[in-house]
């Protein structure tokens, strides 16, 4: 049987080998993994969403973090996404999550999450995203 094999953007790509078919999620060109206020307003609402604010101690000693946001510093990530689960929960104070666990990383203004976001992807975080604005566009909209 000939392989087959196509992406819809933005959408799954499939692949045919033999009688076996898998799928997966891809990503679009559109950016899909960059978050905005009101995603994170609604996700975090839901509680829908782990959000790990990135930045420096004290930055977050200056401006304080986002509602709902656990702290782990930019450098600290990829150590902190290998702890085991109880040394992880002691540390943050929160559970580990999971490879597929809705991780949503913020910074100030959204590059070093967007690093972030590209060191959980290698780790294998699938559905880790980052909020594109960071704390100055939480402080634009919450003023």
């Amino acid at each position: 049987m000939p392989w087959f094999g196509y992406v819809v953007p933005g959408r799954f790509q499939r692949s045919e080998i033999g009688p076996f078919i898998t799928t997966r999620r891809t990503m679009s060109s559109t950016g899909s993994r960059d978050l905005h206020y009101d995603d994170i307003v609604s996700l975090s609402s839901k509680k829908e969403i782990i959000l790990i604010d990135v930045r420096e101690p004290d930055e977050i000693q200056e401006t304080g973090k986002l509602p709902g946001s656990t702290h782990i510093p930019l450098g600290d990530v990829p150590n902190a996404l290998n702890l085991n689960d109880g040394a992880f929960k002691e540390k943050y104070g929160i559970e580990k999550p999971g490879l597929d666990a809705p991780i949503v990383f913020s910074c100030r203004s959204g590059k070093r999450s967007n690093v972030a976001l590209q060191k959980a992807l290698a780790l294998g975080f699938s559905n880790s995203r980052h909020y594109a604005g960071g704390w100055l566009d939480w402080e634009k909209n919450t003023k």
